[in-house]
C-alpha cells in the first residue's frame, strides 16, 4: 500500500472518531419550571437513561434535559 494511500486513511480514520465523539457528546439544556411541573411521572421518579448516563439531570435546584448533540440535531 503507498504512502499516500496510508496517510489518506488515518485521515479519514481520525476524522471519523473526532465526529463520532463530537456527535455523542452529551449536551444539557436547562428546563423551565412549567415544563418540569407537566412531566407525569413526575421528573423526580423518572428514571430515564441515554448512553452516558441519567437522561434528566438535577443541578442546585434546576433541571436538565441531556441528549447527544446528534439526537439534538435530528429530533428535537
Amino acid at each position: 500500500m503507498s504512502n499516500v494511500l496510508r496517510v489518506a486513511l488515518w485521515v479519514c480514520a481520525v476524522a471519523a472518531l473526532v465526529g463520532g465523539a463530537f456527535a455523542l457528546w452529551p449536551v444539557c439544556v436547562p428546563l423551565s419550571s412549567e415544563q418540569v411541573t407537566a412531566f407525569q411521572p413526575p421528573i423526580s421518579e423518572r428514571n430515564d437513561t441515554y448512553l452516558f448516563g441519567p437522561m434528566f439531570q438535577q443541578d442546585a435546584g434546576q433541571w436538565y434535559q441531556c441528549k447527544t448533540r446528534i439526537a439534538r440535531a435530528l429530533f428535537f
